[in-house]
């Protein structure tokens, strides 16, 4: 039996040669890049918690450049190491290169710079893996450097009289086969996960931001599905406020239905459709303006107010700086408590942004100086289409300044929202404000202003449900 066969871990520096070689002979796709494979392994070693073979890192590598999959020849010597490179070849690497994301993969990757590429080859190993259930070897960087230093003609030479070895062949037979079997039951080797993990791979760029950006949309998604399609309006009743013009744009509204011929409407130079003077032709002496303008011919249109009339809703959001304390993983619950409030937030503003998009709606995220940054920066990029449209902003501030901001919004419903762990901010009076407590495994939602409400007792017996009706609790205190 192999000297590396029974142990989960490789200690010795040569195991760890005489793995590695054995394993890069068994690379199926070809290349002349050692600098890529090499800092692919060693950035799968620091990234991974247990190392798959090495061939494997080699194809995934190789693979992202952009190359094509051969036509793979059967591999020589022992007949179960044949049959499993095969079940290999068939159920991993051709079933990756057909997902229907990895060509977005391969322009994500596309775009990286150099130094970056390993960190992502890494990212793609680990997700084959994770989703093939695949537990392979724990291993030295170290140990492993050293091994790759090794000159390529010495490494084969080694390679491939280890997997002479039946010991050796069994070894990575067993290892291939069982990697064949979990990709085949997996449903897609590679999807969107990938896909936003490589685009955002400056945040998102070791494996405790992938998983934290993960569990927090793993949670945000589980808590949008407790949440109703549809909640009373009681804006109304508020005193709803209507925008300015120029927070819309500077452009009169109402499209093609609108538009008539010069003399139907007001005439009004500030009304005419300029956009026919692009086309005039740089040799023409008769003016084009002119020449519409006196035969009457000139577009105008009308102004509406419909789309200006939209209501104006500003919602602050203050975490409060004791969340630091909030990496707490609660029974019965499946993420820490700070990742199930981010994700509450989440599923929330996706809610209302939807909900209320006809609205000018404003969310202004206030995160604490100098704490939760990594949470600020994977809460932007979720919600990084919402920013782009201007319905969210994501700041660092302290709580007092994001509650002042929502107690001077003029012309605006404004509410403030408050998360922490059971300290709150001073309150303005007159402002609508809400506390979200996590004191304790299930959140507790009460009004604070302006009628100060009793937090209610968390009874149910299911924490989970309790952070959903929390979730419902705040979105119809706000709509």
């Amino acid at each position: 039996m192999s000297r590396f066969r029974e142990s989960k871990e490789l200690r010795a520096s040569t195991d760890v040669a005489s793995w590695l070689a054995a394993g890069l002979v068994l690379a199926r796709v070809p290349t002349d890049d050692e600098a890529l494979v090499a800092s692919a392994i060693l950035a799968c070693a620091n990234e991974l918690p247990s190392m798959p073979p090495p061939g494997l890192v080699a194809d995934v590598a190789v693979l992202l450049t952009g190359a094509r999959l051969p036509m793979l020849a059967p591999v020589t010597g022992d007949e179960t190491l044949r049959a499993a490179i095969h079940a290999y070849d068939d159920d991993v690497l051709a079933r990756l290169v057909t997902t229907a994301r990895f060509d977005d993969v391969l322009a994500a990757f596309a775009h990286l710079a150099p130094t970056e590429r390993p960190a992502a080859i890494a990212l793609v190993v680990g997700a084959l893996v994770e989703r093939s259930g695949f537990q392979g070897m724990s291993i030295s960087p170290a140990t492993l450097r050293r091994a790759l230093a090794r000159p390529r003609a010495e490494r084969d030479a080694t390679g491939r009289g280890e997997l002479l070895l039946p010991a050796t062949a069994a070894r990575f037979a067993d290892s291939y086969l069982r990697l064949a079997r979990g990709a085949r039951q997996s449903r897609a080797l590679v999807d969107d996960r990938e896909v936003f993990a490589i685009d955002h791979l400056a945040v998102l760029r070791d494996f405790g931001g992938r998983m934290t950006a993960d569990h927090i949309a793993a949670a945000a998604e589980a808590v949008a599905m407790k949440l109703p399609r549809r909640l009373p309006s009681k804006r109304d009743q508020r005193g709803a406020k209507d925008t300015r013009m120029s927070d819309d744009a500077l452009y009169p509204a109402g499209g093609f239905s609108s538009i008539t011929p010069g003399g139907a409407s007001s005439g009004n130079i500030e009304n005419l459709v300029t956009s026919e003077l692009v086309y005039m032709d740089p040799g023409e002496i008769v003016d084009l303006f002119s020449l519409r303008y006196m035969e009457g011919e000139l577009l105008f249109y009308t102004r509406d107010d419909s789309v200006f009339r939209r209501h104006r809703h500003l919602i602050a959001i203050a975490l409060g700086p004791d969340l630091d304390d909030a990496r707490v993983k609660d029974r019965g619950l499946p993420w820490q408590r700070l990742i199930l409030a981010l994700g509450f937030l989440v599923a929330s503003i996706r809610w209302l942004t939807d909900a209320l998009g006809d609205d000018a709606l404003v969310i202004h995220i206030a995160f604490p100086p100098k704490l939760l940054g990594e949470e600020r920066e994977i809460l932007a990029l979720l919600l990084e289409g919402e920013i782009a449209r201007g319905q969210v902003v994501i700041v660092e501030q302290p709580w007092g300044e994001a509650i002042a901001l929502a107690a001077g919004a003029s012309g605006a419903i404004a509410d403030a929202v408050i998360v922490s762990l059971g300290a709150t901010p001073p309150l303005p009076k007159g402002l609508r404000a809400l506390h979200i407590n996590l004191a304790e495994a299930a959140p507790t939602v009460c009004e604070l202003a302006p009628r100060p409400a009793t937090a209610p007792d968390a009874t149910g017996s299911d924490p989970f449900n309790e952070w959903c009706d929390g979730a419902e609790d705040l979105l119809r205190w706000l709509v």
